[in-house]
């Protein structure tokens, strides 16, 4: 599932990601932990951003605190 998290520099930037839940341990695999995969980033006049290893790890904190809730289609 795809979410959106808005940091801040100067200026706001919107991070595109993919919220990838885990799931428990079972008999035959070990426990996966959610993950997080950033797909874009932009700024407020849709430029692409590149991040800094800094904000990628507060983004990556930012959707693991709150995960998006599951799309039911």
């Amino acid at each position: 599932m795809t979410t959106t998290v808005t940091i801040t520099r100067e200026i706001e930037i919107t991070v595109e990601v993919e919220y990838i839940s885990g799931s428990p341990a079972t008999h035959l695999n070990p426990q996966e932990f959610p993950r997080v995969r950033i797909l874009d980033a932009f700024d407020e006049l849709d430029q692409g951003v590149r991040l800094t290893e800094a904000e990628r790890d507060e983004v990556e904190r930012l959707v693991l605190d709150s995960p998006p809730e599951r799309d039911y289609d």
